[in-house]
């Protein structure tokens, strides 16, 4: 049997060697260009403010999270935990690292807010969007979403008895081992719980912010009596939610 050679193929074999390592050469710039630049479209999405009282740090090319806490005088462990940062080797070109300031206990607790020094929104705020960023989220969904739940509020009760900054009924909060009234513990299950939806529903995000707001169960129902037209058959409080969150 003959097999035939590509029209690409003969056309590249035609080529002189000079001008193949030229587009070779360019090929890899480019691989790097996008590889730098999307590093730094990652810092960016993790950027926010930090608590009153900390220094900020802002992730330069090469640096490490070690290196970093050697500058200021503090543990990569403590600074991982500060910023909930699971991976300590998975940080980014612009990326903001908060430094625990003198006051603050580095996420060991505090006065008002359980485990997140200060209280501070614009914390809360930074601690979403990493928690975000570490299961594989949009973080500007979650910081819309959470913001649509409790107006990052660690003290919000809802009128059906859901509880604090990502409001969890309390069976909720058991299943996921979080206690609802911690922003730490809460942001981290919510985070991880929206990354299962998102999964059990294929990557769909409007279905997976449904399933947050009103269960699995109804987005299943949903899809099979609409079909393609599953949000019609939501409640009129979850199409608001989807709506409010992803515009």
């Amino acid at each position: 049997m003959r097999w035939s050679v590509p029209p690409f193929f003969r056309r590249w074999q035609g080529v002189n060697v000079f001008t193949r390592h030229i587009i070779i050469l360019l090929t890899l710039v480019i691989l790097l260009l996008g590889t730098t630049l999307g590093g730094r479209l990652l810092g960016v999405f993790a950027q926010s403010p930090c608590a009153k009282g900390d220094a900020t740090y802002s992730v330069r090319f090469g640096d490490t999270l070690s290196a970093i806490a050697m500058r200021n005088r503090t543990t990569w462990q403590r600074l991982a935990s500060y910023n909930h940062i699971a991976n300590a080797n998975l940080i980014f070109p612009g990326q903001q690292v908060c430094i625990p300031g003198k006051g603050s206990r580095g996420g060991t607790g505090g006065s008002g807010s359980p485990g997140v020094p200060g209280g501070s929104r614009q914390h809360f705020v930074s601690l979403a969007m990493q928690d975000a960023l570490n299961v594989g989220f949009s973080p500007n969904v979650f910081v819309r979403q959470i913001n649509q739940e409790s107006g990052f509020n660690p003290s919000a009760v809802s009128p059906a008895g859901a509880l604090g900054i990502a409001q969890f009924e309390p069976a909720t909060a058991s299943s996921l081992g979080v206690n609802p009234w911690d922003p730490v513990q809460s942001l981290q299950g919510a985070s991880r719980l929206m990354a299962s939806y998102v999964r059990q529903f294929g990557g769909d995000i409007a279905k997976a912010l449904a399933a947050y707001n009103a269960g699995p169960g109804a987005v299943q129902r949903a899809v099979m009596l609409g079909g393609t037209n599953w949000r019609n058959f939501l409640p009129a409080e979850t199409r608001n939610y989807i709506r409010v969150i992803l515009g």
